[in-house]
């Protein structure tokens, strides 16, 4: 797990006025909010890793407002990257170059950028390589084992996600692909999934109710039956990492170090790609 340091300060008021900029438009509102986040930050930091504070954080933003401050941004999202995707898509693929494609969705902000951006972007992500290349080892898992529990991470990622879930079956493998119950951040929930592909392929058991990452004392009981009959879970994003690395065995991680607390507890440089266990 990853012990917060004074960058994570940072990062989680910025994600906090982010996400209170887009949830209300009241500025006194927003100041309310923010001063609350503030008090959270100042009680809480020392005691929990980044994930668990950004959940509280956002927690408060939804309880306070009822809304999902990043629902517009989701869905063009996932139209942006269905049409990115769509070269790939008809160039073919296979196990690695799909793993690499889940990986650069992972890197790219699909709500910010156009269609032709997003799929410059994509290009330049690919051309990377990994920083931390356990694919070979990955691939041998892979063709070891019988079923595969695959954790989703954002909107527009998910889409390349599926790449990577259709080359698992073509290997014979039973894939459950589990999102989010409900809405925290532009991760994917359930609903965002809808109209995808993934309806109809693969089961769809969703994990938390509104978490960053997996903090598996809030799994309900259908998950952690799958979770503990898995042989080996396929972890999306740096929320995953930051709540399951060392958990147990058979989780292999792919992910962008976004941010320098993460990019040194891999051994990379900040924005490298990593396919880890």
């Amino acid at each position: 797990m990853i012990s917060p340091t004074y960058l994570c300060v940072r990062c989680l008021i910025d994600q906090a006025t982010h996400a209170v900029e887009l949830a209300v438009e009241d500025p006194a509102v927003r100041l309310a909010l923010m001063e609350e986040i503030l008090g959270l930050l100042q009680r809480d930091f020392p005691g929990k890793i980044p994930a668990e504070l950004g959940t509280l954080i956002h927690r408060t933003i939804r309880g306070k407002t009822g809304t999902d401050p990043y629902a517009a941004l989701k869905e063009k999202s996932n139209r942006i990257a269905s049409e990115v995707a769509i070269p790939l898509r008809e160039k073919g693929l296979t196990l690695r170059s799909a793993v690499c494609a889940a990986i650069a969705g992972n890197a790219i902000d699909f709500g910010v950028d156009g269609s032709r951006n997003a799929l410059e972007t994509l290009d330049d992500e690919l051309r990377q390589g990994l920083a931390v290349d356990h694919f070979d080892r990955f691939r041998q898992e892979v063709e070891q084992v019988r079923t595969i529990l695959y954790l989703t991470d954002n909107c527009g990622e998910v889409v390349f996600d599926l790449l990577l879930v259709e080359q698992l079956l073509k290997m014979g493998k039973e894939v459950i692909v589990s999102p989010k119950a409900e809405p925290i951040l532009n991760d994917a929930t359930v609903v965002d999934l809808e109209g995808l592909g993934f309806s109809g392929l693969v089961p769809i058991v969703p994990h938390t109710v509104a978490s960053i990452g997996l903090p598996l004392k809030e799994a309900p009981a259908e998950f952690r039956k799958v979770w503990d009959r898995a042989d080996l879970v396929i972890a999306k994003g740096m929320g995953h990492y930051e709540t399951l690395y060392g958990i147990r065995t058979g989780v292999v991680f792919l992910l962008k170090a976004k941010c320098l607390p993460v990019a040194e507890s891999l051994g990379v440089g900040v924005g490298g790609h990593v396919l880890t266990f």
